[in-house]
């Protein structure tokens, strides 16, 4: 049966929520991945990449306090997904963002380790060490996962319920948060809504576009919002949006929808348990 369009508190149009990705890879592996440039191959005598190894530590250096300074001048409260490793290597920065009212979300032990290579014993230990390092830097337990390449398995809904926690942001088949059903207890679905994320400007997009494609969104979302409650997910990284010029295009973002009003500033968590009260009703 279908249901009443949500109503967000104030009667919003628009859930608006601002992510910021601070992720980590294990240094004692050899680099996955690439950034600026394509992986190392295989037969490389190197396996470091400092091309890649220096672009990311961007977000920890310069990148993660210059995004939320401009958090702050506009009084937005944001999630960020962290890694257990981001904990273990920066833990004083993790103290400074949680302590401004950020919220952290599990995002797996180490960025470089995807799920679907793990057992499920693999999985649950990654999941369990990854929420104890967070409540350990931040005094508080995270109530939401999003896994490495936001790709779950078949056991990952289970394993985070196990863990205590309470949503997942790693479906694409929704636009608005919504329930699932495992073995008797309800998860709540957070859906990724890859659309506007900062990725794409690491691969042709100019920020200028980048920012009239969230324009677009937004705008749209805030039209039907009215008479169709909607939420918008805006993705971002530590180490792409704070670098000049990016950094002016994340703060367009957020100045933009700051000028609107019946616009509710969430965090991820914040959605979730609204949503948790809807469905619970």
């Amino acid at each position: 049966m279908a249901r009443e369009p949500f109503a967000w508190p104030g009667n919003a149009r628009v859930a608006f929520v601002v992510g910021i990705a601070f992720e980590a890879w294990d240094r004692e592996k050899p680099t996955r991945g690439g950034a600026l440039q394509s992986p190392l191959p295989a037969n490389a005598l190197w396996k470091r990449d400092w091309s890649t190894e220096t672009f990311r530590e961007f977000g920890p250096k310069v990148g993660i306090r210059r995004m939320l300074d401009i958090c702050d001048k506009y009084g937005v409260k944001v999630s960020m997904p962290v890694n257990g490793l981001t904990c273990v290597y920066y833990p004083e920065l993790i103290k400074y963002a949680h302590g401004r009212g950020h919220e952290m979300v599990a995002h797996g032990w180490d960025q470089g380790e995807f799920l679907y290579m793990l057992t499920r014993e693999q999985e649950r230990e990654n999941i369990l060490k990854t929420v104890e390092a967070i409540t350990k830097t931040t005094g508080e337990k995270p109530t939401g996962w999003s896994s490495p390449g936001v790709r779950s398995t078949d056991n990952t809904p289970e394993l985070i319920l196990e863990a205590g926690l309470q949503y997942h942001c790693d479906f694409h088949d929704e636009e608005m948060p919504y329930p699932l059903h495992v073995n008797g207890q309800v998860l709540i679905e957070f859906p990724h809504q890859y659309t506007i994320n900062d990725n794409r400007t690491m691969h042709g997009m100019s920020r200028h576009d980048f920012f009239e494609k969230f324009k677009d969104e937004f705008d749209y979302r805030y039209k039907i919002g009215r008479e169709n409650p909607t939420m918008m997910n805006v993705i971002t990284h530590g180490y792409i949006s704070s670098r000049i010029p990016m950094i002016d295009t994340f703060e367009q973002i957020v100045a933009y929808a700051k000028s609107r009003e019946e616009v509710w500033f969430a965090r991820r968590g914040d959605v979730a348990a609204w949503a948790r009260k809807y469905y619970s009703e």
